[in-house]
C-alpha cells in the first residue's frame, strides 16, 4: 500500500458545546497537523493536575476534515492510519461511527473503503479528550502526531504485516528476511507474484528475489521470504547504514507496494559478555526522555524530533528509553537515521493506576490490542533493542496478579516478534501483597532503632521524613504551627528531611540483612529476559552472584549519583546500559529536579508548586542548550577531553545542593553577578578528567584543587572579570576553560539552525536567540522579554503579517515561569531564548524579527522552497 498524508486543512473545535444540537455555539480555527492544542492553553494555579502537567489545563477537542476521494479509489483497500491522538479519541467518517481509542500514545489504524465515497467530497471527524487528571506528566492533547491513508489493490499488503529482519549480517553477505501477509478482500481469487528488492542510495546495488504468489477470495496468506544481500554496510550507533526495501505484489486484481528502511545489524546480549552489535560490545550510555517537544508541546513534528535526537547524539548519548510509553512513528525514523538504539516502552501502568483517569482504566480491555499496535508498527526499525512492557508496574510486588500480568504481556511481545528480548522497568517501590496474619512487606530500608526516640516513640529520622525534625531533645510539638516554628528555626531539618527522602529511593532492597526487594519481584522478572532496575545501582554486584544468568539495565539512574552509577555498570558485565533520567528536559511533573535551598521548598513533596513548569532534570534545558551535567557526563563516558567551570550565585555559596536525588547542583555557565555581591564568597565547580585544577580571576591563580569523581570546587571572592580554569594531568597543563562578566545588554543575536526549509507546511527552523553586550559577551540575565514578528513578503511589495499561521513555538529554557506559550513574547533565560518557525504550504520568504526593550531589533530570513502542492490530501 501506498501512503497519502493526511495533515492539512482540518477545521478543530475546542470545548464542550453547552447545547451540542445549536451549530455555532463553539469557534473552530483552521489548523495543520501535527497538532497539539494544549499548549497554547493558559496554564493555572488551579488546574486538576497541578504540578504533575506544568498546571496546563485539559479539554476536549473535534477535528474535522472535508476531502475529496479520487475516483480512481474505487474498489481499493484504504486505511485509516493515526499515529497517535491524545485521548479517547472518536473517529466518524460520513457520519458513519468507525472506532474508538482509549490510549493516547499507541497507533490504531481502521478500513475506510465500505465508508468513502470516490468521487466526492467526504467528511471525517476525530473527537479527543485530554480530561485531567490523566496523566503523571505533560500529555498534550488533540491530534498531536500525524495522520495519514494509506492505498493499495483489493489484494495488497498492508503497512504492519510487513516485517524485516536479519538473521545473518557480514560484510560480505547478509540476509534480509521478510515475513509478510498479503489481504485478499475481492471476491475473487488473487494469483501473481511477490518481489522483495533491497537497495541503498539510488538503486545502487539491487538484489531481489520473486516467488509466486496464490491468496483465495477473501482471505489472508502469510509468507517468508529471504534476500541474499552482498556486501552491505552494517547498521550500529556508529554507522547507521540504511537500505531501502521494497516490495512489490503483482497478481489479476492490481499491483501493490510498499517499502521501508531496513538496517543490518545483530545485537546479541547475555549476563556473561553484555552487549554486542555486529560482535562489537557495547555499553548503552543512555537517558530517559518523555514525548513532548518542550516549546511545541507533544506536536511530533518531524524535525522537532530529529533536532532533539541530534543533540542528545552530540552530548554524548547512544540510547534512549522511551518514558513511559510508544514514540511517534517520525522519531524512530530518526533513530534508524541517527544510530540511537531504542528501548520502546508500552506502559505506564497495569491494573493500579497513577492518576485517576490513566490508563489503568482501560488495562484490562485494551492491553494486547495496544501492544499489537506498538509492537507491529515498529519491529522493522533496527534501532529498537529491546521492548518494555512497564515502568515501575506496582502489581509487580505480587499484588494484583502482577507476575500473571507480566508475564502474559512478555509473552504475547514475543508472539509478535521473536527477534528482541523484553524488560520492564522496576522500582524499590513496590510491596508485597497483604495476606492474613502477615503485614505486607516494603524494599525500603528502616530506621535505626538506635536512632534517639521522638514522641510517641518515632525515631528523629521518620519525623524528618515528614518533615517534622524532632528537636528539644527530641520533642517534637503536637501544634503543626509550632512544630513548623521548630522546623524553621532547626538548620539541619531540610537536610535531615533530604537525606531520608533520598536514603529511601537509593537504599539497595535489603531491610535487616533480608533481600526483601528480591523476594517481591522475582516472581515478576521470571517473565523478562532483561531486568529493569530503577535506582538500584548497589545491587549490581550482589545479583550478579545471587543471579548469574540475569541481565540488567539501569532503566532509571539518578543525576546527582552518575559517577557511582557509571562505574558499576563498567564494573559488571551483566548490566548492559544505564538510562539517566533523564537526558532532555520535559513538561510536567514540574520542579521534580529542583535544588532546595529552604524547608519550605520541601512543603509542596516530590513536585514543585506553582509556577514550576517543567521536570527540571534534563542534561538539556527545554530549548536544548547543555546544562553542567551534560558536559560532566561526556566527560565521563571519555567523549570529552576538555575542562568546564560554573559558578552557582553568590547568596547560596555555602548551600548543600539539596533535593530528592534528581537534582544537579545549581551552578550556572555565569561570572555576572549582582554588584552588591561583589567581594562576597562565591562557590565554582570545573569538570575534567585530570588530576588538578587551578582556578584563576582576572590572571591571578587562586590555587589548585585535587579532581574527585571529575570535580573539582573552590570558594573564592566575586571579582567581575574573567574566571578562569586549568586542567592538569601528570602534571601536565592538558585543556582550560573561562567565564566572563558581561556588561549591559545590547543586541539580540539570532542564530536559525537551517535558513531553508521544505514548503510543506511541516519542516521548521530553530532560531537560538542570546542577548550580548556590545563585545559579544551572552548577558545571564532572566528580565528581559523578547516579542517576535513573523512577515512574509508580498510579490515584493508589502509585507504581510504570518505570525499565527508560523511561529510553532516561543520559548526559554526557564523551568519555573507563569508565561504562557503562543503569545509571541518570551523572557529570556540566562541570556537565552528558542524560536521554532513552522514552514508555509507554498514556496515563500520568512522575515523573523525579534525586539526587546531597549535593544537593537535583530531580523533573519528563512526560505521555505521546493515542494509542489498536491503532496497531502
Amino acid at each position: 500500500m501506498e501512503r497519502v498524508y493526511f495533515n492539512k486543512n482540518w477545521e478543530r473545535t475546542i470545548g464542550e458545546a453547552k447545547n451540542k444540537f445549536v451549530p455555532g455555539a463553539l469557534t473552530s480555527e483552521k489548523v495543520n497537523l501535527p497538532d497539539d492544542f494544549i499548549i497554547h492553553m493558559e496554564r493555572s494555579p488551579e488546574t486538576k493536575s497541578g504540578a504533575a502537567c506544568g498546571f496546563f489545563p485539559g479539554e476536549k477537542a473535534v477535528y474535522r476534515k472535508v476531502f475529496s476521494v479520487p475516483e480512481e479509489w474505487l474498489g481499493k483497500s484504504v486505511l485509516l492510519d493515526i499515529d497517535g491522538a491524545y485521548m479517547n479519541a472518536e473517529v466518524k467518517v460520513n457520519d458513519e461511527p468507525k472506532g474508538i481509542h482509549p490510549y493516547g500514545y499507541t497507533p490504531w489504524q481502521i478500513p475506510l473503503e465500505d465508508v468513502i465515497i470516490p468521487g466526492e467530497e467526504n467528511v471525517i471527524e476525530i473527537t479527543t479528550r485530554c480530561i485531567q487528571p490523566n496523566s503523571r506528566w505533560y500529555s498534550g492533547g488533540g491530534l498531536y502526531r500525524q495522520v495519514s491513508l494509506w492505498v493499495g489493490a483489493s489484494c495488497h499488503i498492508a503497512p504492519w504485516d510487513a516485517f524485516f529482519t536479519t538473521p545473518s549480517v557480514s560484510e560480505e553477505k547478509s540476509t534480509l528476511r521478510l515475513n509478510v501477509v498479503i489481504t485478499n478482500d475481492a471476491d475473487e481469487e488473487a494469483v501473481g507474484t511477490l518481489t522483495l528488492s533491497c537497495h541503498i542510495g539510488k538503486r545502487q546495488g539491487t538484489d531481489q528475489i520473486s516467488v509466486p504468489v496464490h491468496v483465495a477470495a477473501k482471505q489472508s496468506s502469510g509468507m517468508e521470504l529471504e534476500l541474499t544481500v552482498h556486501g552491505a554496510k552494517l547498521w550500529s550507533d556508529e554507522t547507521p547504514a540504511l537500505y531501502e526495501a521494497e516490495i512489490t505484489l503483482d497478481t489479476n486484481l492490481g499491483t501493490d507496494t510498499l517499502s521501508k528502511f531496513v538496517g543490518f545489524r545483530c545485537i546479541e546480549i547475555d549476563a556473561k559478555s553484555g552487549m554486542r552489535v555486529n560482535g562489537r560490545k557495547i555499553k548503552l550510555l543512555g537517558g530517559c526522555i518523555h514525548h513532548d517537544n518542550t516549546l511545541l508541546g507533544a506536536a511530533a513534528f518531524p524535525r522537532a524530533e530529529e533536532r532533539k535526537l541530534q543533540q542528545l547524539k552530540s552530548a554524548g548519548y547512544n540510547a534512549v528509553r522511551c518514558a513511559h510509553n510508544p514514540p511517534s512513528e517520525t522519531f524512530l525514523d530518526a533513530c534508524d537515521r541517527l544510530g540511537i538504539y531504542v528501548m520502546n516502552e508500552a506502559f505506564d501502568c497495569f491494573r493500579l493506576g497513577k492518576s485517576d483517569m490513566d490508563y489503568h482504566l482501560y488495562f484490562d480491555g485494551w492491553w494486547k490490542r495496544d501492544l499489537e499496535m506498538m509492537v507491529k508498527r515498529d519491529r522493522s526499525h533496527p534501532c529498537i533493542f529491546c521492548w518494555s512492557v512497564g515502568n515501575e508496574i506496582t502489581e509487580m510486588g505480587g499484588t494484583g496478579e502482577g507476575p500473571e500480568l507480566t508475564k502474559a504481556l512478555a509473552d504475547y511481545v514475543r508472539i509478535l516478534d521473536t527477534t528482541r528480548p523484553v524488560t520492564a522497568g522496576i522500582h524499590s517501590m513496590i510491596r508485597s501483597k497483604r495476606e492474613k496474619g502477615s503485614p505486607s512487606k516494603t524494599p525500603f530500608q528502616r530506621p535505626d532503632n538506635t536512632q534517639s526516640q521522638g514522641k510517641n516513640g518515632s525515631t528523629a529520622r521518620q519525623n524528618a521524613a515528614a518533615g517534622n525534625p524532632a528537636t528539644n531533645g527530641g520533642q517534637c510539638a503536637e501544634d503543626p504551627r509550632e512544630r513548623m516554628k521548630q522546623m524553621m528555626s532547626d538548620p539541619n531539618a531540610l537536610e535531615m528531611a533530604m537525606k531520608n527522602i533520598v536514603t529511601n529511593n537509593m537504599g539497595d532492597g535489603y531491610v535487616n540483612g533480608e533481600d526483601v526487594w528480591g523476594e517481591l519481584s522475582e516472581a515478576s522478572i521470571e517473565a523478562l529476559d532483561i531486568v529493569g532496575y530503577n535506582y538500584f545501582y548497589t545491587r549490581y554486584a550482589k545479583d550478579k552472584e545471587k543471579y548469574p544468568d540475569r541481565v540488567i539495565v539501569a532503566t532509571e539512574t539518578h543525576p546527582l549519583t552518575t559517577y557511582d552509577y557509571y562505574q558499576e555498570m563498567m564494573a559488571n558485565e551483566n548490566v548492559i546500559g544505564d538510562f539517566i533520567w533523564t537526558a532532555y528536559d520535559n513538561l510536567g511533573e514540574a520542579g521534580a529536579g529542583r535544588v532546595m535551598h529552604m524547608l519550605p521548598d520541601l512543603m509542596s513533596g516530590m513536585l514543585g508548586g506553582w509556577p514550576w513548569l517543567s521536570c527540571y532534570q534534563g542534561d538539556l534545558d527545554l530549548d536544548g542548550n547543555r546544562r553542567p551535567q551534560s558536559f560532566y557526563r561526556k566527560i565521563m563516558w571519555g567523549k570529552d577531553d576538555g575542562v568546564y567551570v560554573f559558578a552557582k550565585h553568590p547568596q547560596y555559596a555555602h548551600n548543600k545542593p539539596l533535593g530528592l536525588g534528581w537534582q544537579w547542583n545549581d551552578v550556572f555557565e555565569s561570572w555576572t553577578w549582582p554588584e552588591e555581591y561583589i567581594g562576597q564568597d562565591i562557590y565554582v565547580e570545573a569538570y575534567g578528567d585530570c588530576d588538578e585544577i587551578e582556578f584563576f580571576i582576572n590572571g591571578v591563580s587562586c590555587g589548585k584543587e585535587t579532581v574527585e569523581k571529575l570535580t573539582a570546587s573552590k570558594i573564592l571572592s566575586y571579582t567581575p572579570g574573567t574566571l578562569k580554569v586549568v586542567a592538569y594531568k601528570n602534571g601536565k597543563a592538558v585543556a582550560e576553560n573561562e567565564l566572563v562578566t558581561a556588561g549591559t545588554a545590547a543586541h539580540i543575536e539570532l542564530t536559525p539552525d537551517r535558513t531553508e526549509i521544505a514548503a510543506d507546511g511541516m519542516d521548521l527552523s530553530f532560531i537560538k536567540v542570546r542577548v550580548t553586550d556590545a563585545e559579544g559577551h551572552t548577558v545571564p540575565t532572566d528580565a528581559i522579554e523578547l516579542t517576535a514578528e513573523i512577515t512574509m513578503a508580498d510579490s515584493g511589495m508589502t509585507d504581510c503579517i504570518v505570525t499565527d499561521k508560523v511561529l510553532a513555538g516561543f520559548g526559554s529554557g526557564n523551568p519555573c515561569t507563569e508565561e504562557n506559550y503562543g503569545t509571541g513574547k518570551r523572557r529570556v533565560w540566562n541570556g537565552y531564548a528558542l524560536l521554532a518557525v513552522r514552514a508555509l504550504n507554498e514556496p515563500g520568504e520568512l522575515v523573523v524579527r525579534v525586539t526587546g526593550e531597549r535593544l537593537e531589533e535583530s531580523c533573519v530570513t528563512v526560505s521555505c522552497k521546493g515542494v509542489s502542492a498536491g503532496q497531502d490530501l
